[in-house]
């Protein structure tokens, strides 16, 4: 059965929200909001978008995708004080929104809602959050970003003509080359040997440069299973990532006994995923972008 989608009230700063934008979609609340970032449903909850004073009403919504811990400045009051006052931070998608150059002049102002924007961050009631999404416009402009985000790249996401590290003589680094075309198809910024203290991760997603991964995978072809399941469980206790082991059919056995002891902790986070998957799901996308790019509507 699929979760409720619960409703909930952001509230910042017009500047604050460009900056949400400006970096890839994103938003944070302070430690002392915990049960509220703990209680967002990734890729369900529904957020909605409150600017403050001169724009004082909601401009847009979107759709929570992925909760992540962050220790670097962002907004401009942390970057002016370089210090982090948002540290529970999630990724969303902007399902409906208003120009941000037309703000002040659309918007939805609603009475009961302009005492609660001193609260900040909260749960919203469902009559409410009906009548914004009847009145808020369908879809979001395409000119959104208020200006280029960091992370994308000058080659965006498309047909690779780099060299592919040969599946036969190093498996490893082909597996990772995959994962990582993979990533930039879908427009994050991918890498491979992401530092993660004194080791280094197989591969990494993020959304923007000045983001954590998101998407963390450990390819395990050979060597220490304890060590890769290890790097994975570290990069959830440090920035809530989706984790990922990439391995061999025989290793899923494996994986779930460790899971169902020494790392029970991420037990219903780690996903694993096969090698021949990797490969498979690399063809399709590939496939997909070679036709768009054949029809012209690449995005």
């Amino acid at each position: 059965m699929a979760p409720t989608t619960r409703f909930w009230l952001a509230v910042g700063t017009p500047e604050n929200w460009y900056t949400a934008f400006d970096y890839g979609y994103i938003w944070g609340l302070k430690a002392s909001q915990r049960r509220y970032w703990e209680a967002l449903a990734e890729s369900n909850d529904i957020v909605f978008f409150y600017a403050t004073t001169p724009v004082a009403g909601v401009v847009g919504c979107g759709i929570v995708r992925t909760r992540l811990h962050q220790n670097s400045p962002l907004w401009p009051e942390e970057r002016a004080r370089n210090e982090v006052i948002w540290p529970l931070r999630f990724e969303f998608d902007v399902l409906k929104s208003f120009p941000p150059e037309s703000w002040q002049k659309q918007k939805i102002v609603l009475a009961e809602l302009k005492a609660r924007a001193r609260s900040g961050f909260q749960s919203l009631e469902g009559d409410i959050a009906q009548e914004l999404l009847r009145a808020l416009p369908s879809g979001a402009p395409r000119e959104l970003l208020v200006a280029t985000p960091v992370g994308l790249r000058a080659r965006l996401p498309g047909i690779t003509t780099g060299e592919v590290p040969a599946a036969a003589a190093d498996p490893h680094g082909h597996t990772q080359w995959l994962l990582a075309e993979i990533g930039r198809f879908q427009r994050y910024v991918a890498d491979t040997e992401y530092p993660l203290e004194i080791r280094r991760l197989d591969v990494v997603w993020r959304r923007v440069q000045r983001s954590v991964p998101s998407f963390v995978f450990e390819v395990q072809i050979s060597g220490n299973l304890v060590e890769a399941m290890g790097k994975l469980k570290q990069a959830f206790d440090l920035w809530n990532s989706n984790i990922f082991l990439v391995g061999k059919e025989e290793h899923h056995a494996p994986t779930n006994q460790l899971l169902g002891g020494t790392f029970h902790e991420i037990q219903h986070r780690l996903r694993f995923v096969e090698l021949a998957q990797v490969e498979d799901l690399y063809q399709r996308k590939r496939a997909y972008r070679e036709l768009e790019s054949q029809l012209g509507i690449l995005a």
